[in-house]
């Protein structure tokens, strides 16, 4: 098969998500959707120096949202619809913003119902490994459309997530601190532009509920809070959301330079001992020691 062979830096798309698990079509609606609510996202949009759009995508990753090829023979993954959009940007509400790995990567142009199929199996013919999900690209100056094989990523999406993190504050408003969350090469924390943070992805609005709570009570974090103790709201909810809150009441005793010179020395030995235990007082007496 004809291919070009591109380098891509990391880069952001705002759009529309969706998932297989939407049914046959879910693609098509997506577009769809966002097509017609596209002037919502166009002054985010990322331009050339003649204010042409840069590029519109559709853009995919595996559930486990580590941008590994969809699953099952590319039967089951997430899809988002939408334009590339500046790093800083900040999606709509009803939008979602993803920030896509760097690679190099298989340029190829869409020209028959079949073409993903046929380059899949030159692929395997020629000892090519797919090293990531599958881009869609369209070229809004031609309207072409082309699919990226990634064969090799770069760390051009680390370094843009490092930038991001350095300009944010990385303590969540949950009482986790996002430098040391496991999403932490794809997000650049849940006060960040680049909010990756599984209960803000899985919302409508992109925000979690810690977040909304917190301006809604206008206080900087749930270490603020006079309800804290009692709240079972977001990660508090959850099987281990004494861990969050026990983060958070020491944030509320201490102060978050101290939480983050106090969470810096634990190291991961540490929170992996922070993690095994199971009620609210064993996790503050283990940070108090």
């Amino acid at each position: 098969m004809k291919y070009e062979k591109i380098v891509k830096n990391s880069f952001c798309v705002i759009g529309k998500v969706g998932s297989t698990n939407d049914g046959e079509g879910f693609v098509e609606r997506l577009w769809q959707e966002a097509n017609q609510n596209f002037h919502e996202v166009e002054a985010l949009a990322k331009k050339d120096e003649n204010g042409h759009l840069i590029g519109v995508w559709g853009a995919m990753t595996d559930f486990g949202f580590r941008f590994l090829p969809w699953e099952e023979n590319f039967s089951k993954g997430l899809y988002l619809a939408g334009i590339e959009a500046e790093e800083n940007a900040i999606a709509p509400p009803g939008w979602k913003k993803w920030i896509i790995p760097g690679f190099e990567c298989l340029k190829v142009k869409v020209e028959e119902p079949d073409t993903f199929s046929k380059m899949i199996a030159f692929m395997k013919e020629e000892n090519i490994e797919l090293a990531a999900a599958v881009q869609d690209f369209t070229d809004p100056t031609t309207g072409q459309a082309y699919m990226l094989f990634p064969v090799a990523l770069n760390d051009s999406k680390a370094e843009l997530i490092r930038r991001v993190k350095d300009e944010t504050n990385q303590v969540a408003y949950c009482g986790f601190h996002c430098e040391y969350c496991f999403m932490g090469m794809w997000c650049g924390g849940c006060r960040s532009a680049c909010n990756m943070c599984s209960y803000a992805t899985v919302s409508d609005d992109n925000h979690c509920i810690h977040e909304l709570c917190c301006k809604e009570r206008n206080i900087n974090s749930c270490s603020e809070c006079a309800e804290l103790a009692e709240c079972k709201k977001g990660f508090y909810k959850e099987a281990t959301g004494h861990i969050a809150k026990a983060y958070a009441m020491y944030i509320s005793r201490y102060g978050e330079e101290a939480y983050t010179r106090k969470r810096k020395e634990m190291g991961k030995e540490g929170a992996d001992k922070i993690d095994s235990l199971d009620s609210l007082e064993a996790v503050l007496a283990a940070l108090e020691y």
